[in-house]
């Protein structure tokens, strides 16, 4: 009898292999539950709080996962596991462990001097395993548990001033609704109702900047997010969009910043204020947030990037009825703004050049006072015109030879004979960065008039009587991606049937600085591109109808160096250019560049 029992547990062990496995695996997973059950404090209990050797408070994370990094690295894919749905946490023992990892670790983490090494990055995971959440009763605990957390942290002046600032981020980042874009039932990111009244709260009672621009961004997030709820979502209610405009207006009006912010920082707001206000007017139109922009685009007075930036916001909020723009007058307004921006940038391009140049003469002793710009001996700064690297110049000569002379190879571009301006001008880099800047203006200035779209102007036909031109066709709006057309924007929408042909002209004569600055190209000579752009805001002045200040305005390049004959005297003649730039083999020497076919693109970047 004893031997047939033992030969049936032999055979009962025998048929189920992996019988032990399961049950090693069942201990483990009830010992580690245990385990962090046992170091994390009851649920609902608060985290324990200490102060560093710094004087900053911070919270106290579970010892076990902060010394071993692997117990934390195993808990983080837990916790991963429940949001990806491949865990369940509908027992109350893994729910506290899943919660646990979150309020007595990573949380307490962000808030500790070793926490700041890494805390952009625990955000950033952080906000990425949501997004990627394919459980929603997990999403919604972390989201729950979240936004007390972080609004404790963040209202607790104690805190470092880095783990507040990540607290606000995280309050603006968080989502009740994550977007889908994989399959037939994609969603949009619904920002979380829950953050609202806190992050308003900071936005105007934070005692630091950083944690006001965090609140801000998280303002501007669900205002522009707002535009696109449907059913059954609900729509922001209306107090509430309507304080956060209002604090925003506020923002955007004051040019004065408050006590102990830097006048830049103040600006640098101001412009996100003028972007929050853009997002809360994308699919409907305000009447007004549009008079805010208008009267702010209109104040000469006010900084042009904030004017630029409010270009932008016109070219890219709709401003249908109920909202009442006077197209002509706002586009002419940002043509002169064009104008005004590019020959303040001229003008200090110019200006920089010049005293770098005075700077380069002082150095290499060849400076003999003010004077005519490259006029040698006898006056003004000597030298100057002169390629560096000669005797006596002190400055390094350069090993490329020169092209277009025997032994110097082929020319710039593979032309003989023409020379490679970079080779010449030591500060040529210049060139490129001044394109860009003026570029920059320009397409804010084209967004606002057009909203993006391009227009040629009209081309004159061949033969007609009075040189007639033929208007091309109107601009065309490109389909969204669900086959939608987009609404017309800028002025050039908003103008009335008769008005449009005075608005498309601004446009045109912006339109043409654009291309000058984008055919010139990266390998333009310096007082090239000067002269060839100062010549292109003579039509914009009349188009628009008003000019620019004398100090500005001048057109003579009084430190352009003289390469031809100079005066008797030694002095060069005021206000003459130099010889023009050498022909290319093969081409007219009048012949103009071509222009680059998008003159929104950004500039073409040099060699």
């Amino acid at each position: 009898m004893e031997i047939a029992v033992r030969k049936t547990r032999y055979t009962a062990r025998r048929t189920s292999p992996g019988l032990g496995t399961k049950i090693a695996v069942a201990i483990a997973l009830f010992l580690s539950v245990r385990m962090i059950v046992a170091q994390a404090p009851p649920a609902g209990g608060a985290v324990r709080e200490d102060t560093d050797a710094q004087g900053y408070k911070y919270q106290v994370p579970t010892d076990e996962l902060r010394k071993k990094k692997t117990e934390e690295a195993r808990y983080r894919n837990k916790a991963r596991a429940v949001l990806n749905g491949q865990e369940s946490i509908a027992e109350p023992a893994a729910r506290q462990v899943f919660k646990g990892f979150f309020l007595y670790y990573l949380y307490p983490m962000m808030t500790t001097e070793e926490g700041l090494k890494t805390i952009g990055k625990e955000r950033q995971d952080l906000l990425r395993d949501l997004a990627n959440s394919k459980n929603p009763d997990a999403h919604k605990e972390v989201v729950d548990f979240t936004i007390p957390a972080m609004t404790k942290i963040v209202q607790d002046p104690a805190y470092r001033p880095q783990a507040r600032y990540n607290a606000m981020l995280i309050l603006s980042s968080l989502n009740d609704v994550e977007p889908n874009t994989v399959g037939s039932a994609q969603t949009l990111p619904e920002p979380a109702k829950g953050t609202q009244r806190i992050i308003l709260q900071q936005f105007q009672e934070a005692d630091r900047d950083e944690i006001k621009l965090a609140a801000l961004l998280g303002l501007t997030r669900h205002l522009e997010w707002d535009n696109y709820k449907q059913p059954p979502s609900t729509p922001m209610p209306a107090g509430g969009r309507n304080a956060i405009v209002k604090e925003l207006v506020k923002l955007a009006e004051a040019k004065e910043p408050p006590a102990g912010r830097g006048a830049d920082v103040h600006l640098w707001m101001r412009r996100r204020a003028v972007e929050g206000l853009t997002a809360a007017c994308l699919t409907k139109a305000d009447a007004d947030i549009a008079a805010v922009m208008e009267r702010l685009v209109r104040d000469e007075a006010d900084s042009t990037s904030l004017r630029l930036a409010v270009a932008t916001a016109m070219g890219r909020m709709s401003l249908q009825a109920p909202a009442k723009v006077d197209a002509v007058a706002t586009a002419k307004e940002l043509g002169y703004l064009a104008l005004k921006a590019c020959d303040a940038e001229l003008t200090r391009a110019e200006t920089y050049r010049k005293a770098e140049m005075e700077h380069q003469a002082r150095l290499t002793g060849t400076y003999q006072g003010e004077g005519e710009y490259g006029a040698g001996p006898g006056g003004g700064l000597g030298g100057i015109g002169r390629m560096p690297g000669g005797e006596g110049s002190g400055v390094r000569p350069t090993l490329r030879p020169a092209p277009g002379i025997p032994g110097g190879g082929e020319g710039f571009g593979g032309e003989l004979g023409v020379t490679d301006p970079s080779l010449q001008d030591p500060r040529h880099f210049e060139v490129e960065y001044l394109r860009r800047r003026m570029r920059q203006t320009l397409y804010a200035v084209q967004l606002g008039l057009l909203g993006g779209e391009d227009k040629a102007p009209p081309k004159p036909t061949k033969g007609a009587p009075g040189g007639a031109a033929t208007p091309p066709p109107s601009p065309t709006t490109a389909p969204s991606a669900g086959g939608e057309k987009k609404e017309p924007r800028g002025m050039v929408a908003i103008a009335k049937a008769g008005d449009k042909e005075r608005v498309e002209e601004v446009y045109f004569a912006v339109r043409k600085l654009a291309e000058t600055i984008e055919s010139d190209g990266a390998d333009i000579d310096f007082h090239q591109l000067i002269k060839d752009a100062r010549r292109d805001l003579k039509p914009l002045e009349l188009v628009v109808g008003k000019r620019l200040q004398p100090a500005g305005a001048a057109s003579a390049l009084d430190d352009e160096p003289t390469i031809g004959k100079a005066k008797a005297g030694g002095k060069a003649a005021p206000g003459k250019a130099g010889p023009p730039r050498p022909a290319v083999p093969g081409k007219a020497a009048n012949s103009s560049p071509r222009p680059q076919p998008n003159v929104f693109g950004q500039p073409r970047i040099g060699k």
